[in-house]
């Protein structure tokens, strides 16, 4: 080897460790500025919530109080159904019917009664929903005290039901209900209600129900009125009775607008019984006293329409749905007449209007699914019945049209299911054709359940069945499992 190679040797092992110095160096600087920018980074964020809060906090607040105010003034401008706790014996708190335990089932009686009163059109009932008791911090006040506080100024109160209830004979289940009504159109109306048994679910109801006949009586009398169609009686023998009471009173008491509603109410149980000029005559007396009244106008387009006078009838509907006080029953009857008159555009207009204004109106969504039957749009059809059967799952109708659109579509099993739902609940609902179907739809189905159930008894299931011989083989040969289990060899 030569000098000069030995040389060069030399050079570059003492090289090396100089290298690597300086890479390590260069590995420990960046791994500082990481640490350095990392710590920063911290600082900054540390530090941030600090300065920026004399900047943000401003913000949040307004936008807090803004949502408050916004709050409080839906408060004050709706007025409140209310039942506050129940005035209750000590022989009903012990049985679990506590004050506020009645109140709360009072209330959503109540509630079940506006939910069941479509059949007439009626006055639009006191809102119910419970509402949140905001705290302000700091401060002896809450959303409840300054929307009542607010309300005490405007002087516009809320309906409140006080509900007082005594025993009468301490050897029996014999109770006393007074009923009294505060605020609104009928304040200081009062009425009892007795009761004697041991069913407190029914005493609750009465109660429920009287309330209701002294706050919301128009409401009370739609209710009723669906109660007695559920009966499918005849016109003949249907008892209306109690209905025409309830309008009879408020006629007699000085509450124009609920007065106005009552005579609308009127004409359109005079319509449903197919008395079609005498509800006329009603609609256009009582439309000499409230000649803008968007609801009479829809009565008398009723009857109008009853009496196969679809121009006048369309004319007097019109009219109503271009009125300020119009309702979506008014835009939905429009529709409904335009659908019998054939001018679909204008129905489904009417009923798309309507749906913006009562997106949960069953009548609604079945006439709209009708109408778009009419013009073959079965897809949008059966989504808008699927959604009434969904809000009134014993609409016979809904399912009638449900399956007119699938039989359009060509799907005569599906067809033949909506038609047995709809048979099942109202056999009128269905056509002669459509009633066939049906029954044979019924039987198809019973036969099936019957052999799937022929076949499940045919087969015996096992308990505890055997366990795989594989995995048995790894366990001890005296160990059973089952009673089915096989010796291991």
């Amino acid at each position: 080897m030569s000098s000069v190679q030995t040389q060069r040797r030399s050079m570059h092992s003492r090289s090396r460790p100089l290298h690597g110095s300086s890479a390590r160096r260069r590995n420990g600087h960046h791994f500082s500025g990481v640490i350095g920018l990392g710590l920063r980074t911290a600082g900054f964020i540390g530090r941030g919530p600090k300065e920026l809060c004399p900047y943000v906090l401003p913000w949040v607040f307004a936008f807090l109080a803004i949502a408050f105010f916004c709050l409080v003034l839906r408060g004050v401008l709706t007025q409140q159904l209310l039942v506050p706790p129940v005035e209750a014996p000590q022989s009903l708190v012990t049985r679990g019917y506590t004050s506020n335990f009645l109140a709360e089932r009072i209330m959503s009686a109540m509630r079940q009664i506006g939910r069941d009163a479509e059949s007439i059109p009626h006055d639009t009932m006191a809102d119910n929903d419970a509402q949140p008791d905001i705290q302000l911090p700091g401060q002896d006040m809450s959303y409840a005290s300054t929307v009542r506080f607010i309300k005490c100024i405007v002087k516009r109160k809320d309906v409140v039901v006080h509900v007082g209830i005594a025993r009468l004979d301490d050897g029996a289940d014999s109770y006393v209900a007074h009923v009294q009504i505060e605020g609104g159109p009928f304040d200081s109306r009062e009425s009892t209600v007795r009761f004697e048994g041991s069913d407190l679910k029914t005493f609750v109801h009465d109660i429920a129900v009287k309330a209701m006949r002294l706050a919301e009586p128009n409401i009370l009398a739609s209710h009723l009125f669906s109660e007695v169609q559920k009966t499918k009686c005849s016109l003949a023998h249907c008892n209306y009775g109690d209905i025409v009471s309830i309008y009879d009173e408020v006629l007699a008491m000085p509450a124009s607008e609920q007065s106005e509603w009552a005579l609308a109410g009127k004409s359109w149980l005079l319509a449903s019984q197919g008395l079609a000029k005498e509800a006329e005559q009603q609609a256009r007396e009582a439309l000499t006293i409230y000649k803008d009244s968007a609801i009479l106008r829809a009565s008398l387009g009723i009857a109008l329409e009853q009496q196969h006078r679809l121009d006048d009838a369309l004319d007097t509907l019109r009219a109503a749905a271009k009125s300020k006080a119009t309702t979506a029953e008014n835009l939905r009857l429009l529709g409904d007449v335009s659908l019998h008159s054939g001018r679909y555009v204008e129905a489904l207009d009417a009923f798309r209007q309507a749906y913006r204004m009562k997106p949960d109106s069953v009548d609604n969504l079945h006439d709209w699914g009708e109408a778009l039957i009419a013009i073959g749009k079965y897809d949008e059809a059966i989504e808008k019945l699927s959604r009434a059967v969904s809000l009134r799952p014993d609409l016979a109708p809904s399912y009638a049209e449900w399956g007119r659109a699938l039989n359009k579509k060509g799907d005569l099993s599906g067809a033949a299911s909506k038609f047995t739902q709809a048979f099942r609940l109202d056999p009128g609902a269905l056509s002669a054709r459509e009633t066939r179907i049906a029954q044979f739809g019924a039987a198809f189905q019973d036969r099936n359940n019957a052999g799937q159930a022929k076949h499940d008894a045919r087969v015996r299931p096992a308990l505890n069945p055997p366990a795989d011989y594989r995995l048995e083989a790894s366990r001890p040969a005296s160990r059973d499992v089952g009673p089915n289990a096989m010796p291991i060899a």
